[in-house]
């Protein structure tokens, strides 16, 4: 036996906080993207390595946004079905799913290296995807905390528990590639000026 129940409030409680997680998870990408192109760094090994710790960035950015919204589908599944049969109104998340670019590079004829921006420039990397993992996280608990019980809760969480697996593991794998990418140009920078 199953037993059904439903707390509307505490529903929409967890669709409102979702709703802001996911918001908080965009904006912390976007800021990624441009905070590796428009770090102080300039010349003509400056816009290769800014359009492509841009790329990279922008790569991770985009997957997980995809897969955002595919977790805002999968609870408006639910909590719809839901919904209708037992009343109450569906959750609706809404993604912005316009992909996350990188904004252009800007070339100048003179070669300008502050190392130590670039330096320092995978702690802020990091910090980054901390946030973005501690959201993840956040928005997992927050649904196993809802009123909410039954075949769909259940569905809903398993969901939500593998996206949320699946996208910290993305998240460590661009993390290491993209702060590799940067001690690499760093050590390449400091060879050169030697």
């Amino acid at each position: 036996m199953t037993v059904v129940r439903v707390n509307p409030e505490s529903v929409r409680a967890y669709g409102t906080d979702a709703q802001a997680k996911f918001e908080a998870i965009r904006a912390d990408l976007v800021a990624l993207v441009n905070e590796v192109t428009e770090v102080r760094y300039f010349g003509p090994n400056a816009v290769e390595f800014k359009t492509r710790a841009g790329q990279l960035a922008a790569d991770f950015a985009n997957k997980v946004n995809a897969d955002l919204g595919a977790v805002a589908d999968a609870i408006r599944t639910s909590t719809t079905n839901i919904a209708s049969s037992l009343g109450g109104v569906p959750i609706t998340i809404q993604v912005n799913g316009t992909p996350i670019a990188p904004p252009a590079v800007e070339s100048v004829d003179f070669v300008d290296v502050d190392t130590s921006a670039l330096e320092s420039l995978t702690t802020n990397v990091d910090s980054h995807f901390v946030a973005i993992n501690e959201a993840f996280d956040a928005h997992l608990q927050r649904l196993m905390g809802t009123d909410w019980s039954g075949n769909a809760r259940e569905q809903a969480v398993a969901s939500v528990q593998n996206f949320t697996n699946s996208a910290k593991a993305k998240s460590t794998e661009a993390q290491t590639s993209l702060n590799n990418f940067i001690r690499n140009q760093v050590q390449s920078v400091i060879t050169a000026d030697k």
